[in-house]
């Protein structure tokens, strides 16, 4: 009872929302982002924790303005989403960047793997699902009716959302005969490979290098970047031609190291667009126990 009476509120206030005008929506939404910034804390800290690493010899100023605009984007790609059947289909809002390879790429029968990005509005690459069947990974919801609504909008815009568990990786692989599109994010804390980012140690999803790798699929990196005017404009790079030596566990080393120097260009030359607020290095978790150990 209680996920339901929780799923009819969030019901009433996605169409409350949507009586609105995308414009005031998005503007709403920047607030929103910078509210978060000034009254949530521990997403302040991550995000100017993460700055730091990354931008050592920057301003403070100048990275407090990268948080926040960071914050209003985040923002801005979850409102899009109350309503993401219309803005992926209203021309001109969603822009697709580099298409012509990933026809070449599907041409050949085998599908694609997308490791895409946290960016700007980071579903609005799946625009691509227009043209091609998507398959995507996510979490499971603890509210099973917003789960399920979730699931069935996907379905209408040709995506079909797998949720996670043990049997993901054979799950798609499964799926890899029907010649579909598989889209897993590649740029946050999770998965087992030991990476470098910017220098520092920390882990990454090994799912989009591995499954290509092994199966011999062509891999792409996708990206968003959010434009001043709500617009999306989404790339997609050319074909990322593996090292592929026969000895898998190197050979998945090097290529997901690679991925990390392609995503730490691509951040560097749009970093208001990355979502810093993740804890991606684990600093903030330990910062957090060395205050417990303080006190």
């Amino acid at each position: 009872m209680k996920f339901k009476i929780e799923f009819i509120f969030i019901m009433i206030f996605i169409k409350i929302i949507r009586l609105f005008p995308e414009k005031a929506r998005f503007t709403f939404a920047a607030f929103l982002g910078r509210l978060t910034y000034k009254l949530i804390r521990k997403r302040r800290e991550i995000s100017l924790i993460n700055l730091r690493l990354v931008f050592p010899e920057m301003k403070e100023s100048e990275r407090e303005k990268i948080a926040i605009k960071s914050l209003e984007n985040l923002s801005k790609a979850f409102m899009s989403t109350l309503s993401f059947e219309e803005y992926l289909k209203t021309p001109g809002r969603v822009t697709l960047i580099n298409t012509e390879v990933i026809d070449t790429a599907m041409a050949r029968g085998k599908g694609a793997i997308f490791g895409v990005m946290h960016s700007g509005n980071m579903e609005a690459s799946l625009k691509i699902a227009e043209k091609y069947h998507i398959i995507t990974v996510a979490k499971k919801q603890k509210n099973p009716y917003l789960d399920n609504y979730i699931t069935k909008n996907r379905e209408k815009l040709n995506i079909t959302l797998l949720k996670r568990n043990k049997r993901t990786g054979h799950d798609l692989i499964n799926l890899l005969a029907n010649n579909d599109i598989i889209a897993l994010f590649c740029d946050h804390r999770d998965g087992n490979g030991k990476v470098e980012f910017f220098g520092k140690e920390t882990i990454a999803p090994t799912g989009p290098v591995s499954i290509a790798l092994r199966n011999k699929i062509p891999l792409f990196l996708a990206y968003n970047i959010l434009n001043a005017d709500n617009t999306s404009t989404s790339y997609v790079s050319e074909e990322i031609h593996l090292l592929d030596t026969g000895n898998f566990k190197s050979d998945l080393q090097e290529n997901l190291q690679r991925l990390m120097y392609r995503m730490e260009k691509i951040i560097v030359e749009n970093p208001e667009q990355w979502m810093w607020c993740h804890d991606r290095w684990n600093i903030y978790k330990e910062l957090k126990k060395n205050r417990l150990k303080n006190k």
